[in-house]
């Protein structure tokens, strides 16, 4: 099982928005920058991230992206259903006909219950978690400590 890498993006982006508390607007650019990516790219996920309520984007020269929600306010899990969806992970044959186990099936029970407990595992995990973890081992990204030069 894999998230696809327009999730991871996602996360690393707006954790680089959470990083910059007293910055106001970044553009696509800068995070791109930040990131070394192509800022085609992330540029769709911003504005994924923008329709879906996380991101707020003011357009022109003084435009960019921000932080909609506080951070703390942020969870994994959110921003997962964007990318990911929100369909069950596993899906039953029993739908279509091919399953011998029908009701007495543990393998769709099994699958929902760890699929829960992750959701429940990333439904905890917010920005501001991430953002202080981050700031912990500052020497992992250069753009994680708000206080040096960006």
């Amino acid at each position: 099982m894999r998230y696809a890498q327009s999730t991871e993006l996602a996360v690393d982006s707006l954790l680089f928005l959470a990083a910059h508390p007293g910055r106001q607007e970044f553009s696509a650019e800068e995070v791109a920058r930040a990131q070394n990516l192509s800022v085609s790219y992330l540029a769709k996920i911003l504005q994924q991230l923008a329709r879906a309520g996380l991101l707020r984007s003011q357009r022109g020269p003084k435009g960019g992206y921000a932080l909609a929600r506080a951070p703390h306010e942020i969870t994994l899990l959110d921003i997962a259903r964007i990318f990911e969806g929100s369909a069950p992970l596993y899906s039953c044959n029993a739908q279509n006909k091919s399953c011998n186990l029908g009701s007495h099936c543990l393998i769709v029970s099994t699958f929902r219950d760890a699929e829960a407990r992750m959701h429940d595992v990333l439904r905890g995990v917010t920005l501001e978690h991430l953002r202080a973890r981050l700031q912990e081992h500052a020497t992992q990204a250069s753009w994680a400590n708000p206080g040096a030069a960006s």
